[in-house]
């Protein structure tokens, strides 16, 4: 009972914050930025683990990786991030506290691999404030000062499962739910004041289904013939979203009233995105991962037209965590798990013929309490854009703090 309790106080949590992102106007292009991850440990990882099969975690990136849960899981996890953007001549620092969201997983059969996920987590963040003098506009005939802002995201829920083959070849697969608000704000303000400010609205409220495919390989380090290798496998991820419903209303405001202008329902294309990892244990303490994903963007559709600003993605990852192997009389500081992890991002966003790429440092670690449960923190340092044609260098830093809740639940014991 305690345990639903807590699922239902972290629902309340995520849909109050569900909007909570830093500033940045680059998300105003597409859907927003992407989130690869909820969790403090993929996050220190440096987002990769799409190839690890791990008793003790639960990944959103590969549904197969929950065939050897061990017992029923709840995690969720909280981020507060600081970004600093800056242009030729100019710098500002904000803050912004987010909940990333929660999983609820529990294993079914430990011969067939069987293991059940479900949980509510972002999918996508879009937050921005811009201010722009246009000047000599054709159509109004005046100077104006443009402010434009935005705020919403996509969201998912999600459940699957996961099922062991012959010869130790493990899938996945899930039912994933996507909802949530796109609204952008533009508002027109005359200094001369030869018109009243003006104020437009729009807002999209996509809702629709999908599925996350998952594969990963039997163990192949005995390929190496080196007894210092183990768990060697690859894994395999899809994430598919066929065109989803999206309604549209568009309001107009000024100081004497709002009018609706304009209701529709419209179809929105999301391109789904491809994962190919690997992951291998060394002296069964130390874990190497390495993980592409892809995602072209450049397929991405609204309206008839493309989001001209908007390209393929790509992101490497790279991830090391060091598990101590238990022994009897171990310490509590000789039980902590060491992360690190790398990442390069080719981002979706391409602004003024200037390809945007990302490159990020993480690490973390998790503190154990009570058995198979944890509190995990991580911290990433990442750096984004340019100065160049008027655009902006955005530098971040997330702290992630994450709580990772085993218990043995549905257990049938014999008579």
């Amino acid at each position: 009972m305690k345990y639903i309790s807590l699922i239902i106080i972290l629902s309340v949590l995520f849909v109050s914050d569900l909007l909570a992102q830093n500033i940045s106007p680059y998300t105003r292009y597409g859907i927003g930025d992407i989130l690869y991850t909820y969790s403090s440990r993929s996050l220190s990882m440096g987002h990769s683990g799409s190839a690890i099969i791990n008793r003790n975690f639960v990944s959103i990136t590969n549904p197969a990786s929950w065939s050897s849960l061990s017992t029923t899981r709840i995690e969720f996890s909280y981020a507060l991030d600081l970004s600093q953007l800056n242009t030729s001549n100019d710098s500002r620092i904000y803050r912004q506290g987010d909940f990333k969201g929660f999983t609820f997983a529990f294993p079914v059969s430990s011969d067939y691999g069987i293991g059940v996920a479900m949980g509510l987590i972002p999918y996508s963040r879009m937050h921005y404030s811009v201010q722009e003098l246009i000047q000599n506009d054709p159509v109004v005939e005046s100077d104006y000062i443009q402010n434009l802002k935005g705020e919403g995201g996509l969201s998912k829920i999600f459940i699957g499962t996961s099922y062991k083959l012959p010869f130790d070849i493990i899938l996945g697969a899930t039912f994933d739910y996507y909802f949530g608000n796109l609204e952008y704000n533009s508002q027109l303000i005359f200094p001369d004041n030869s018109q009243r400010p003006t104020e437009y609205k729009l807002i999209y409220s996509p809702t629709g289904i999908g599925t996350t495919l998952g594969v990963i390989t039997p163990d192949m380090s005995g390929l190496l013939k080196n007894d210092i290798f183990s768990n060697l496998r690859l894994g395999i991820s899809m994430n598919l979203i066929p065109e989803i419903n999206t309604d549209s209303i568009l309001t107009t405001k000024s100081n004497t009233f709002v009018d609706t202008v304009a209701e529709g329902k419209t179809k929105m294309k999301i391109p789904s995105r491809f994962t190919l990892g690997s992951a291998v244990t060394l002296s069964d303490e130390y874990i190497l991962s390495l993980d592409y994903s892809f995602q072209p963007w450049q397929d991405f559709k609204f309206t008839p037209i493309n989001e001209q600003n908007l390209r393929n993605a790509q992101k490497i990852s790279l991830g090391f965590e060091f598990q101590p192997k238990f022994r009897l009389g171990m310490t509590f500081w000789e039980q902590i798990l060491w992360r690190f992890g790398l990442s390069y991002e080719q981002t979706q966003y391409s602004i003024r013929n200037n390809n945007l790429n990302q490159y990020s440092v993480s690490g973390g670690f998790s503190l154990p309490f009570g058995q198979a449960n944890s509190l995990d923190f991580a911290v990433e340092y990442a750096t984004r854009g340019t100065k160049d044609s008027n655009l902006i260098m955005e530098n971040f830093i997330r702290f992630n703090i994450g709580f990772s809740f085993g218990d043995v639940w549905f257990t049938r014991y014999e008579k």
